[in-house]
């Protein structure tokens, strides 16, 4: 939507996954930058892949 309430919304989520990305990145010790991340996950979505397995090896 459009509405400020939306918008709101979208920018709440874009940071909450900006940073869940940000400390798997941490945790995992993934080289990768975070743009690089946010792409594989987004070609992966709907895979049924373990999220280290996806990012270690990448």
């Amino acid at each position: 939507g459009t509405s400020e309430n939306a918008v709101k919304t979208q920018i709440w989520i874009a940071i909450s996954v900006y940073v869940l990305i940000a400390i798997i990145k941490k945790r995992l010790d993934i080289k990768a930058d975070l743009y690089t991340i946010l792409q594989i996950l987004s070609l992966t979505l709907f895979e049924k892949n373990s999220l280290i397995q996806l990012l270690v090896e990448s």
